[in-house]
């Protein structure tokens, strides 16, 4: 779903290699009318998921200040990362949990950050490999989830 007007949106994914001990991250920010802004991936050597997953939400957070937006959404599939960043900040900033099938994009970003040296990696524009889930976020197709009982 699309923020707001002037409300920029923040989705972002941690990864980890289970068998390597590897972290990466990817996200991407949108605008109200679900278009491209910018996205990153980045290679974070090793460490945990929760490391992910904040450092994750940490670069969506200074890409978009670094934007000028000061009000934000951010969308995270980690629940234990929305929990520990719901606390009071200097800026307006809503912080949700969001089903990763609602975060393709993001968790595709933080999947290809392994192709990547270590560090912070840009995208001006959307990269190709993305193009079919973000129109399929912006028209809003919902996604299913398994459930398994």
């Amino acid at each position: 779903m699309a923020p707001l007007p002037g409300v920029c949106k923040v989705n972002t994914d941690g990864s980890r290699i289970n068998s390597s001990g590897l972290i990466g991250v990817g996200g991407l920010l949108r605008d109200s009318c679900g278009s491209w802004i910018k996205g990153f991936s980045v290679n974070l050597g090793y460490g945990s998921i929760i490391e992910a997953e904040l450092w994750g939400i940490f670069w969506g957070l200074n890409m978009a200040w670094d934007a000028g937006f000061r009000t934000v959404e951010i969308e995270c599939d980690a629940t234990s990362a929305v929990t520990l960043l719901k606390s009071p900040i200097d800026w307006c900033c809503s912080v949700k949990h969001i089903f990763r099938e609602q975060n393709c994009a993001a968790d595709a970003l933080a999947a290809k950050s392994y192709d990547f040296d270590p560090g912070l990696h840009v995208f001006l524009e959307a990269p190709a490999f993305l193009n079919d889930m973000l129109a399929v976020d912006v028209r809003g197709v919902a996604r299913p989830r398994l459930v398994f009982y």
